[in-house]
């Protein structure tokens, strides 16, 4: 559809405020919603991809990416492995366009978030994402940004939870800007759910777009075959969640300094030889600090403030916007019933505690965000 410029203006507004997960419809006009998976074989041809593959079976902690095996195959063995393999998911996930499918000019160039508000952000500030049925990321929230994602083809289920929700949070496997939960949402065990609520459930479907506020958390799984692809709009408050991942590199960094051995296991895999440094990490801290001071002078805002509601009447955007709707508490341990039936619990014994996992416990709690937050509150007061 065509939209206006007050309306994308009203549009921009809403999403940069927004404060619960929402799904916007009809608004996009990228001819990839269109596309058949015979449409995407053509525009992929024989372009080798790096697909994460999981197991479609019950584990007793998520499926972390350094317990997946990593295959090279183009979109055609993909498909085939789609409609023959029961036993994996792949998952072409997190690939920035700015890296990968350079020469796909027809990819590339159909990838806008203009009617949104956001002309600003085009197809090198965006990820594409493309899996099998089953493929998912273990449940996480972003540390930076509001995330809007355009479904291109298939259907992928989201459940999102506010960020208050406590969802057992984690940092080992460190990755910086993710805060992972140790809960499995992929072949869940119904009691370590006790006390989760506030689950918002939404099925996306192609041509549909979802805006993640900032910091909720998000388990997302394809319900089939599927395509997206997503942005991150840049908030007022990364700078101070910045400092915060920082403070967290500098903890892992030195604790991998004296358990080097332990790299597989304290880091995600993107991050084994993109770990910051203390130096490099202590530099972004300086730099913000120094960006907040001379602000401070200028008597400009709080950088580090948080979005404040979105007060215009939603009715005079001709766009249509739903929230997400909240699961009842049936509903949700229904849900959770349901992703634990698909599988054969297979109990595994539980071994006695060792140094390794004494320090992973030891990292999570000095990583923890209300930790991170006071460290990096006070480090800023130091001016």
């Amino acid at each position: 559809m065509e939209v206006n410029l007050e309306t994308t203006g009203k549009l921009r507004e809403y999403i940069l405020n927004i404060q619960k997960p929402a799904v916007l419809k009809n608004i996009l006009n990228s001819q990839l919603i269109s596309w058949d998976l015979d449409q995407w074989q053509k525009e992929l041809g024989s372009d080798l991809l790096k697909f994460r593959c999981g197991r479609n079976q019950f584990t007793q902690n998520p499926q972390w990416e350094s317990t997946c095996s990593t295959k090279y195959s183009n979109f055609t063995e993909f498909l085939e492995s789609a409609k023959s393999n029961s036993h994996e998911w792949w998952y072409f996930d997190y690939k920035h366009l700015n890296q990968w499918l350079l020469n796909k000019e027809n990819i590339q160039n159909n990838i806008t978030w203009t009617n949104l508000g956001f002309p600003e952000l085009n197809q090198s500030h965006s990820t594409i994402w493309i899996g099998s049925k089953g493929a998912h990321t273990p449940c996480h929230v972003d540390t930076y940004g509001c995330n809007i994602v355009l479904q291109v083809f298939g259907r992928k289920q989201w459940l999102l939870f506010p960020p208050e929700e406590n969802l057992k949070p984690a940092r080992i496997p460190f990755e910086e800007s993710s805060i992972y939960s140790k809960l499995n949402f992929f072949s869940p065990q119904i009691n370590k759910f006790k006390g989760v609520f506030h689950c918002h459930k939404v099925t996306l479907n192609p041509g549909e777009i979802l805006v993640v506020p900032n910091k909720w958390w998000h388990y997302v799984e394809n319900l089939e075959t599927a395509i997206s692809v997503n942005a991150w709009i840049p908030l007022p408050q990364d700078d101070f969640e910045r400092v915060k991942e920082g403070i967290a590199s500098i903890f892992i960094g030195k604790a991998l300094e004296h358990k080097n051995q332990m790299k597989e296991i304290l880091l995600n895999p993107n991050m084994v030889e993109d770990i910051v440094n203390c130096n490099d990490a202590l530099k972004i801290i300086r730099a913000t600090r120094a960006k907040r001071h001379s602000d401070h002078k200028r008597n400009k805002p709080n950088e580090f403030s948080t979005a404040q509601p979105f007060r215009s009447d939603l009715k005079q955007i001709s766009v249509d916007i739903c929230e997400v709707p909240v699961l009842s508490d049936i509903q949700f341990k229904d849900l959770l019933v349901s992703q634990a039936e698909r599988f054969e619990n297979i109990e595994e014994s539980k071994l006695p505690q060792n140094e390794d996992e004494e320090i992973v416990h030891f990292l999570n709690v000095i990583t923890n965000d209300e930790v991170l937050s006071l460290i990096a509150k006070k480090m800023m007061e130091d001016l």
